[in-house]
C-alpha cells in the first residue's frame, strides 16, 4: 500500500528508479481511501489541469481500498496505544496505518521514521 507522499512521488514522475519500481511492483500495490481523498484534495487545491489528469489516471490504475470497519478498529486500537505511549500519529496518517494493517499489507513510504512508532506495521521505503 503506498501512502500518500509515495503516491506523490509517482504523480509526480521525476525518479526513474521509483517509477520503475512502481511498474514492476503495479499489480501488487493498492492506495487507501484516504490516500486518495488527500490526492483529490491536492489536485483541487493546485487547480492544474496536467496534476488533475496525472493523479485521475493514477487513481484509475492504482486500486483503492475501502477505509472499512477493520480499518476503524485498527484505527482506534493504534490511537489508543499511540497517545498511551505518547506518541501520537497525525490523522490522515493514522487512517492510512490503520489501512494498511487491515489490509495485511506493507506500506511504501518516505516517511519510515514517522511510521515505524506503529506497532506491528510494516515498511518498505522506496
Amino acid at each position: 500500500m503506498l501512502d500518500t507522499d509515495m503516491a506523490s512521488y509517482v504523480i509526480r514522475g521525476t525518479s526513474v528508479e521509483l517509477l520503475e519500481r512502481f511498474s514492476v511492483h503495479l499489480k501488487q500495490l493498492c492506495i487507501s481511501s484516504i490516500t486518495a481523498a488527500e490526492l483529490q484534495f491536492g489536485m483541487e487545491k493546485r487547480k492544474s489541469p496536467l496534476l488533475t489528469e496525472k493523479v485521475n489516471a493514477f487513481c484509475e490504475l492504482v486500486p483503492t481500498r475501502p477505509f472499512g470497519f477493520a480499518a476503524a478498529r485498527q484505527y482506534g486500537k493504534l490511537r489508543a496505544i499511540l497517545e498511551k505511549q505518547g506518541t501520537p500519529l497525525a490523522g490522515m496518517d493514522l487512517l492510512i496505518a490503520a489501512s494498511a494493517l487491515a489490509e495485511n499489507a506493507v506500506l511504501v513510504t518516505n516517511n519510515t521514521a514517522h511510521f515505524c512508532k506503529v506497532p506491528r506495521l510494516p515498511l518498505e521505503n522506496w
